[in-house]
Parts: structure tokens; C-alpha cells; sequence
């Protein structure tokens, strides 16, 4: 099978650069104080740097001179002088490494923390965010902008102002002290750094755009290795492990393609510094020979020269390896703050449901996932308390939608939703949800205890109250086979239980949140026939008394439903008992006889 084509992705704009470092300083603000000593520090450690080259280079004059006066018998090596000025750049170095490591020390501590709260914000974020806006987005993406983008922009910052703040300060103080060594030499070395910097500049604008887009399809490919994971067992089952490599590989090469021109593009930056910086000592030198002949400056200053030279390029020559790091911390931060300025769900009430009293009515309500179309249209029923609602239909007919339109976790489109003649539209949405639970077809479960996962439904259950909710959906029995009972960890996938087992512990949870509204999508759909009709006495007497909605495709299920609805293409074809329904030899019917000879039921 040959290799599918690339997709073309439309072309994707640069890193905005002021929105970045806006975003960046917004994160560093908090933490002025300990900037300001990292700052300090800084400029400590620096300017002792700095000073020490001078000292050697006395240090160097006093030897030079003092060889010749020894060769010409005129005098002597001035050894007090060149003990304490050897002495005091001993000195120098010592103190500037303290404050280098205060430095480092303070500044990562002020990147953990922002990794920390970060993490913190991205979290409470996904936890916010409109359901809709959920979907969006990959789980593998929000995952990399969590881990990957948070590691990166605390990377980028740690290293990048280390090295930019040093930067600036060695090159404002390695100039001062040229200048207090020869003006024309000094010339002849900052001319060149203009040059520098528009080359920089030149590439750096070229290459940002690679930086955001190979963050991107990092995301994508972390979405794509999730997917394979999660579903490998389905991958092999349909032989379609060539397909999803194929898949991978074009994932892995856009990230190759676009990693590889980011990095290339910026680390020309490295070569092109380095030929600046050598031609600039072959002006140096021949410049420094020529003041030494003239008698202009002495022979250390031309060492010291040198040192501050050298000084001087490397500074520049660290910005741009830093530049690497930078563009993708600021890429990072867009990506983060791209996600973080998405708007919170909205919940403007703060009217809280205290009871739910006679009745939740549908009245003319019509809802789409997209403009113009429609997957609820018109629908209108009633449920009265303590009664229970039983919804079949055909997969899309738009049967989970009607519920999460009570969650509200969508806004329906037109018509309303009451709760005893109150517009859940006027409630608190977490109000309006603490009365309701649910049971889904897919089972959510956690690495844990399997008590914990059960008691999950009421945090401040005992443990028999959770025995006794694992009875009622008869789990008790498998639990104590387990050989560590209710203390049994299940694993990250909770696949070491079958699926039927987790779906009864997920409906055990839900009987220990004894809430008023019972929503069932599909409860039983994983668990074998007989584990089937047991749970449903359980179900029975959980349900009594409380206002339930049931999603069944197994109709002998819902026979003792007060209410069935059929709902086809989003509306309500029949509605009635299950004795009124086979009366009407309809859909009901028709489907009830086809499970009975397929021996569903």
C-alpha cells in the first residue's frame, strides 16, 4: 500500500511578539521582589566579571615590565603589587559565582512556581470550559499544552534571562571598560554588532513561524499516540496497524519537517556570530600593534583588550543560541494563553434548585451541534415526579442530546426546558446539576481503589454505606473475589475488570449520590443478560420514587417505564406504556419483536 499524501495545512502566521512577552512579564509580575534580586545579583556577579580582566591586565604589564627591567639590570618584579592585585581577582571570581548561583537558584524557583500555577490555570480551564469548546480541541493537544508547552516556557524563561539579562550587562560594562582603555579600538568592535544584530533579527523573523507550527503538530502527534494507545486492541483486531502507521509517520514528518527548518534557520545565527567575532579580533590585533609601536596604550591593556573582546561577542553570541529557546518559549506561551483566554462556560444565576417539587416539562425545544442543523426539532413532553421516561430511537436520533440538555451542557436553540414552570435557564448550572445523576454506556473510572471509585458519588459516605451500594447492583460478590476486595487498585486503563464489572460499579456510584433526577444512557448495554435482570430489580428500587430518564436499546428493559417516547430524526413519532405502544404496532413494536427474535432480550 503506498504511502497517502501529505496534507496541505494552510500556511500558519508568525509568533505575535508583543502579545508573547506581554503574556510572559504578566507571569513574572508576581514575583517582583525576587526579580529585582535576581536582577541585582545579576549585575553583581557581572560587574565583578568584568573588573577582573582590567586587574589581569595590570597584572600582565607588571610582569611584562618587570622581566625587562630584570633582563636590563634596571630594577625589579614588583611582587607585592602582583600578589595583591592576583589576590583581589581571586576575590572577583568568588563573589561573582556566589551571585551566580543566587541567581540561578532564585530564578528557578520563580519558573517552577509559574509551571506551577500554570498548570493550576490550564487545569481549572478544562474543567470550565464549555462543553463544546471540550470537543474542540484533542485531548492530545490540551494534554501538550499542559506538559510539554508549560516545560517549554519555563525552560525558555529560566535560560533565556539568565543569559539575555547577563548579556545585556556584561555587554553596557565590557564597553565602558574598553572605552577606558583605547576609543578607536573600541569603535572598530561595536561597529560590527549592528550588522550582528540585523542578521539576527533577519532570521529570527524567518524561523518564528516554523517555532508555532512544529508545536502544533507536536500536540497532533501527541493526539495520534493517545488514540493508538487507548485503542490498540481495536488497531489489531481490524488489521489496521499499517493504516495507523501511516498515519504517524505524517504526523512525525510534519513535526520533523518543521522542527528541523526551526532549528536550522535559527542556528545560522551561531556561524555567521562567530565570523563576526574573529574578524573582529583580526582588527583588534592589528589595531593594538599598531598603539603598542606608537607607545598609545601598554601591553596588557592589549590582553585585557582581548579578554573584553571576546567578552563582548560572547554575550551577543549567547543571545543567539538563546534565540532558540526563546521563540519557543514565546510560541509556548501563545499556545497557553490561546487556550486560557477561551471563555469560561457561562452560568449568570445564581438561583439554586433546592427541590425538584411536580414536573420537568420539554416544551417546543430545538437544538443543533451546528447552524442549520437541527438534531432536536420541536420536541415536547412532560415527566412528572417519581415517574420514569424511557427514550428509544435509532443511534443519532438524537437520544443523549435531550439529556445534555438538561445538564445544560448545552443551551438549547429555541423553546425551554422548565422545572416546575422555572426555566432551568434561571438556575445555577452546578445547582441544577447536583440533583442529577447519570449512568453512561462508557464507564468513567479512575486509578484507584474501588471504593474510592464508588464513593466518588458522596465523598462523605462511610464504607458501608458503600458495601451497601455495591450490593444493590449485586457487585458485592465479584468485589470480595478480588484479592484485595474494596482496597483493589484498578489500573490506569481499569481494564483489569471487565467492562460489565466497571459499568456496575459506576452504577454503584450513582446510587450512593442519592440524587433526585436518575439519568440511564445505556446502563446495561455492557452487562451479560442475567446480570442484566438483576440490576434491574436494583434499578426498580432505586428509581422509586425519584424522576428518571432512560435510554435504552434493549426495549425489555423500559417495559415498566411510565412513559415511553420514540424519537426519530429529533422528534417524537409515539409516546405512550409499553401496552399502548405494541398496541399501535409501530416502531415500538416492530423493533421489540425484531430483538425478540435475534434473542436480545
Amino acid at each position: 500500500m503506498s504511502p497517502r499524501p501529505l496534507k496541505r495545512r494552510p500556511p500558519q502566521k508568525p509568533v505575535n511578539n508583543k502579545r508573547a512577552i506581554k503574556n510572559i512579564l504578566s507571569l513574572l509580575k508576581n514575583h517582583r521582589f525576587k526579580l529585582i534580586l535576581v536582577i541585582v545579583s545579576t549585575i553583581i556577579s557581572t560587574a565583578f566579571t568584568i573588573i577582573a580582566p582590567l586587574l589581569i591586565g595590570q597584572a600582565t604589564t607588571i610582569i611584562f615590565y618587570g622581566i625587562n627591567n630584570i633582563m636590563n639590570n634596571t630594577g625589579s618584579l614588583d611582587f607585592d603589587t602582583l600578589i595583591h592585585l592576583l589576590t583581589i581577582v581571586t576575590l572577583l571570581y568568588i563573589i561573582s559565582s556566589v551571585f551566580s548561583y543566587v541567581q540561578s537558584f532564585l530564578l528557578v524557583e520563580i519558573t517552577t512556581k509559574i509551571s506551577y500555577d500554570l498548570r493550576e490555570k490550564l487545569i481549572d480551564k478544562i474543567l470550565h470550559l464549555p462543553m463544546d469548546k471540550v470537543e474542540e480541541n484533542k485531548r492530545g493537544d490540551i494534554l501538550s499544552r499542559v506538559t510539554n508547552d508549560v516545560d517549554s516556557l519555563q525552560n525558555g524563561i529560566t535560560q533565556s534571562f539568565i543569559q539575555l539579562s547577563t548579556a545585556i550587562i556584561t555587554l553596557i560594562g565590557v564597553f565602558i571598560m574598553m572605552l577606558s582603555i583605547n576609543i578607536w579600538m573600541t569603535l572598530a568592535t561595536v561597529i560590527l554588532i549592528p550588522i550582528a544584530f540585523v542578521l539576527i533579527r533577519f532570521m529570527t523573523q524567518y524561523s518564528q513561524k516554523y517555532f508555532l507550527k512544529q508545536l502544533q503538530f507536536k500536540g497532533s502527534l501527541n493526539g495520534q499516540i493517545e488514540e493508538t494507545f487507548t485503542g490498540h486492541d481495536i488497531i489489531r483486531a481490524f488489521n489496521q496497524e499499517e493504516i495507523s502507521m501511516e498515519k504517524f509517520e505524517n504526523d512525525n514528518e510534519n513535526w520533523f519537517t518543521h522542527e528541523w527548518k526551526s532549528q536550522f534557520y535559527s542556528s545560522l545565527n551561531g556561524p555567521l556570530m562567530n565570523f563576526i567575532s574573529n574578524f573582529t579580533y583580526v582588527v583588534v590585533a592589528v589595531l593594538g600593534a599598531i598603539f603598542v609601536l606608537q607607545k598609545a596604550i601598554a601591553v596588557g591593556d592589549i590582553l585585557a583588550f582581548f579578554q573584553y573582546t571576546q567578552s563582548f561577542t560572547r554575550p551577543i553570541q549567547q543571545i543567539t543560541r538563546v534565540m532558540n529557546q526563546i521563540q519557543t518559549a514565546m510560541a509556548a506561551s501563545e499556545r497557553i494563553f490561546e487556550f486560557l483566554e477561551f471563555e469560561d462556560e457561562e452560568n449568570p444565576s445564581n438561583k439554586q434548585i433546592h427541590e425538584i417539587k411536580n414536573e420537568i416539562s420539554f416544551e417546543n425545544v430545538s437544538f443543533g451541534y451546528r447552524p442549520n442543523e437541527k438534531i432536536i426539532k420541536n420536541l415536547s413532553f412532560t415527566v412528572k415526579k417519581g415517574k420514569k421516561i424511557a427514550i428509544v430511537g435509532e443511534t443519532g436520533a438524537g437520544k443523549t442530546t435531550i439529556v445534555k440538555l438538561l445538564m445544560r451542557f448545552y443551551d438549547i436553540n429555541s423553546g425551554s426546558i422548565k422545572i416546575d414552570g422555572v426555566d432551568i435557564d434561571e438556575y445555577d448550572k452546578n445547582s441544577l446539576r447536583s440533583h442529577i445523576g447519570m449512568v453512561l454506556q462508557d464507564s468513567w473510572l479512575f486509578s484507584d481503589t474501588i471504593t474510592n471509585n464508588i464513593r466518588y458519588g458522596d465523598l462523605d459516605a462511610n464504607n458501608d454505606e458503600v458495601v451497601d451500594a455495591a450490593s444493590q447492583v449485586y457487585a458485592d460478590n465479584f468485589i470480595r473475589q478480588l484479592s484485595e476486595g474494596y482496597e483493589s487498585r484498578l489500573n490506569e486503563d481499569t481494564d483489569n475488570i471487565s467492562h460489565g464489572q466497571k459499568q456496575l460499579l459506576t452504577i454503584a456510584r450513582t446510587i450512593l449520590s442519592k440524587k433526585e433526577v436518575l439519568i440511564l444512557d445505556e446502563a446495561t448495554s455492557s452487562v451479560d443478560t442475567r446480570t442484566e435482570k438483576l440490576i434491574q430489580k436494583a434499578m426498580d428500587n432505586l428509581m422509586e420514587g425519584k424522576t428518571s430518564f432512560i435510554i435504552a436499546h434493549r426495549l425489555s428493559t423500559i417495559r415498566n417505564a411510565d412513559n415511553i417516547i420514540v424519537i426519530e430524526n429529533g422528534e417524537i413519532i409515539e409516546h405512550g406504556s409499553h401496552e399502548e405502544l405494541l398496541k399501535l404496532k409501530g416502531y415500538y413494536y416492530n423493533t421489540l419483536n425484531a430483538q425478540l427474535k435475534e434473542n436480545i432480550v
